[in-house]
């Protein structure tokens, strides 16, 4: 028996669809991940609930405007919460996949995957969070300008609050589970952290490339790190790339490109000024990119 072989498994899978265009990435790609592990996913949709973000509004002319604007809301809500099932259900007929329970014995038995439809009515950014910590892994897709991009609320609180890893689906379908891997990697405590939540993953890549850009502390270069992951079982292949004008993220994107990677792992950073995003300048310049599925974890 090979390390890999003792790799750590995937077993359930959290798929948030918020009803724009990306729902349908999402759900093929957490699927047949989930399909590869035989994990149970479950396909989440938030209905915002309209009335707790109204504020209190003077009677008269103030009061007829607050009526307008939460049914404009609550109709915007209807309609992608019935987009998102929409998408679910034909996905489903088509696959021809039969749902379970979310809650139910079925989705215990790891036999083989298991789909199910959830609809919670809250906090599309608290309760994304909360859910996500009673899973293995989040999938997600990059956030639309129209609720917020890379400052949504969903993409910060499934990445800063959930404590698990965060996949952001690209627009390719195929299957991540024995494509080209790539890692990012600077020694941070992110880094690492974002690596060891994608053993699973790494140990079914077809091959695994370690990039760093730029020199590392010594001790904490691609070489000490493919080690920890040659423990692992996991053969990689180290790329040194030298700082130049492009931007890290630039440079990360291009190499990936180049290896042919079905999905780049990284570190999320955070932005230590209050008021400010809490993304920092290489995690949001990676998120806005948007040319290959990122896993991430902070």
């Amino acid at each position: 028996m090979t390390a890999r072989d003792n790799a750590p498994e995937i077993g359930s899978i959290l798929a948030y669809v918020d009803g724009g265009p990306g729902s349908e990435s999402v759900i093929k790609t957490a699927t047949k991940i989930g399909t590869v592990y035989k994990a149970h996913v479950e396909v989440l949709h938030i209905a915002k609930s309209v009335g707790s973000v109204l504020p209190p509004m003077d009677v008269g002319g103030s009061l007829v405007a607050a009526t307008e604007i939460f049914e404009i809301m609550k109709n915007e809500s209807e309609a992608r919460a019935n987009k998102a099932k929409s998408v679910f259900d034909q996905f489903c007929q088509t696959e021809k996949i039969e749902r379970v329970d979310p809650d139910s014995n079925e989705t215990l038995l790891h036999q083989e995957l298991t789909v199910s439809w959830n609809l919670l009515t809250g906090s599309d950014g608290r309760d994304l969070a909360r859910r996500g910590r009673l899973f293995d892994l989040i999938v997600m897709a990059r956030a639309t300008d129209q609720i917020g991009g890379v400052d949504s609320v969903q993409l910060e609180a499934a990445l800063f609050d959930s404590g698990r890893p965060v996949l952001i689906a690209g627009e390719q379908l195929e299957t991540l589970c024995s494509t080209a891997v790539v890692i990012a990697w600077d020694g941070s405590r992110e880094a690492a952290h974002s690596v060891t939540l994608a053993l699973p993953l790494l140990a079914k890549a077809s091959q695994v490339h370690i990039i760093s850009v730029g020199t590392r502390e010594p001790g904490l270069g691609i070489e000490d790190f493919g080690r920890y992951l040659a423990r692992h079982g996991i053969s990689v292949e180290n790329c040194q790339l030298p700082k130049s004008s492009k931007s890290i993220a630039h440079a990360l994107v291009d190499a990936s490109l180049e290896k042919k990677a079905g999905m780049l792992v990284m570190g999320a950073y955070g932005h230590s000024s209050l008021g400010e995003s809490l993304f920092g300048g290489v995690t949001r310049e990676m998120l806005e990119e948007g040319k290959i599925p990122l896993l991430m974890a902070h």
